[in-house]
């Protein structure tokens, strides 16, 4: 870096703190005639609130701390209390309890959804069983001592009665 351009990176640097220095100090008014009026200097005494724009923000000092009877002696305990300031523990356990039922209900929004997945599982296999016995293919079962045996025509419409009634009971439609 040559000599001239580390004094010209200074220059820069240096005008950059004096304008931001400068912008901080500046006022925007309308005086006496109606014209705008832009200086480092506040408005003239007796200047109209509504006539100064801008001004320079001050350093305010602190809010006198809220207290538990309104201005008409009845208590103010119907306030959200996140009106004043809260501790760092409170707000702590706000969070905590923000996320304790977010748990709670991302819980039972997945209890809900797996008994949806189950009753739409349980629909399903229903209504296979149903359209197959409603077929008229041959379906072969077996007896209590393991041999198979074919479905008559009494036994299959008794098992299509009770497919049917089960879709009902488990909310099938269909």
């Amino acid at each position: 870096m040559t000599r001239t351009s580390f004094a010209a990176l200074i220059g820069a640097v240096g005008l950059m703190l004096a304008c931001g220095s400068a912008q901080a100090q500046l006022y925007h008014y309308k005086d006496a005639t109606g014209h705008m009026v832009y200086s480092d200097n506040p408005p003239p005494p007796g200047t109209p609130a509504a006539d100064i724009l801008k001004s320079p923000k001050l350093k305010q000092s602190a809010p006198a701390p809220a207290t538990a009877a309104t201005a008409d002696g009845k208590d103010d305990k119907s306030k959200d209390k996140k009106a004043g300031p809260q501790s760092v523990a409170d707000r702590e356990a706000d969070y905590k309890k923000r996320q304790a039922e977010a748990a709670k209900k991302g819980a039972a929004d997945a209890q809900k959804a797996q008994q949806a997945q189950d009753t739409q599982a349980r629909c399903a296999a229903l209504q296979a069983n149903l359209a197959a016995m409603q077929s008229g293919q041959r379906i072969r079962k077996f007896d209590p001592n393991g041999n198979p045996y074919f479905v008559d025509d009494a036994e299959r419409g008794a098992d299509v009665a009770k497919a049917q009634q089960d879709m009902s009971a488990s909310k099938c439609g269909g």
